[in-house]
């Protein structure tokens, strides 16, 4: 089922005909639809090379969902981190693409640290706007 739904979200974001900020809003609509909830949406300027980083509690029983892209179109490749208390990965989406998701239900309830970066762009001085939506049901 969860690979499933990852296939249907990165087809979301292959499709052409939509502006980077579309395919975010796309995909939001397409959580909610699915009975997920938003409980976070933030975003950062970075530059290639930057990562932006947000502490959450993720909680027992709980399915997540957390995804990141770039308004920017120039931005070739972005990365999800998600880090334990003590700073170890405890997954990550590293492979370059433009879109990066996670997805992950914890055994016990415990703050976590997500951190996106714009591991690559065509415009690698340039502050790109990246995203990132953290979904859970």
């Amino acid at each position: 089922m969860k690979s499933i739904f990852i296939v249907v979200m990165l087809a979301i974001f292959a499709l052409p005909m939509f502006g980077q900020s579309s395919k975010y809003k796309e995909a939001r609509a397409y959580l909610l639809n699915e009975g997920y909830s938003i409980s976070t949406e933030q975003y950062a300027d970075l530059a290639q090379g930057e990562t932006a980083g947000h502490t959450k509690t993720f909680y027992k029983n709980s399915e997540y969902f957390i995804f990141a892209i770039s308004d920017d179109s120039d931005v070739t490749d972005v990365d999800i981190y998600l880090n334990d208390a003590s700073g170890s990965i405890y997954t990550k989406d590293t492979d370059t693409s433009n879109v990066a998701v996670v997805t992950f239900s914890p055994s016990f309830t415990r703050e976590m640290r997500v951190v996106m970066k714009n591991y690559a762009s065509n415009t690698p001085s340039y502050k790109s706007r990246c995203r990132i939506l953290i979904a859970y049901k």
